[in-house]
C-alpha cells in the first residue's frame, strides 16, 4: 500500500512564560499530547523563535520581564498577523482592569491560572480546530486532580 505524501506533521507550539516550572510542566503535558513544543521566557525570546520559524499556536503569559504579553502580541498584530489569530492568553492576572480590557481586545482565548491542564488542552484542540483547517488531536488523560498553582504575575 502507497503511503499518502501528505502524512500530518505533529503540530508546533510556542510556550511564552518567564516561570520555568510553568514551562516544564506544560512542555511535559503538550508533547505526550502529541505537540512539537518550543519554549522562550519572555516576549523578546518569542519574537526570536517566531522571526525564525511558524508556529501552529502560541501560548503567552500576559506579566513577564523584558517584553510581556501585550508587547509581544502587538508587535504579532504588526508583523505577523497570521500568528496573532494563534494565540491563547495565560495569565494570573484577573484584577487589573487594564489587562482585563487588553485581553477582551484581542477576541483570543484565555485561560486563568490556576488551571486544570485538562482545560489547557481542551483549549489548544479548540483553537488549532477553529484557526486553521480541521485537524485530529489526540490528547491522552490527564488526571483532573492534576492542577497548576501558580501564584498571579
Amino acid at each position: 500500500m502507497a503511503r499518502s505524501s501528505h502524512t500530518l506533521k505533529p503540530k508546533r507550539i510556542l510556550l511564552v512564560d518567564d516561570e520555568q516550572a510553568i514551562l516544564d510542566i506544560l512542555v511535559r503535558v503538550l508533547k505526550t499530547a502529541g505537540y512539537t513544543v518550543d519554549t522562550a521566557g519572555n516576549g523578546q525570546e518569542a519574537l526570536q523563535r517566531v522571526a525564525c520559524r511558524d508556529y501552529d499556536l502560541i501560548i503567552t503569559n500576559v506579566r513577564m520581564p523584558v517584553l510581556d504579553g501585550r508587547a509581544f502580541y502587538r508587535h504579532l498584530c504588526g508583523f505577523y498577523p497570521h500568528l496573532s489569530q494563534r494565540v491563547i492568553f495565560c495569565t494570573g492576572d484577573t484584577a487589573d482592569v487594564a489587562t482585563q480590557r487588553f485581553l477582551n481586545s484581542t477576541g483570543a482565548p484565555v485561560i486563568f491560572k490556576p488551571f486544570q491542564l485538562t482545560t489547557l488542552l481542551e483549549m489548544v484542540a479548540y483553537k488549532l480546530a477553529t484557526s486553521q483547517t480541521p485537524v485530529m488531536v489526540a490528547s491522552p488523560p490527564v488526571p483532573s486532580s492534576e492542577v497548576i498553582v501558580v501564584a498571579a504575575t
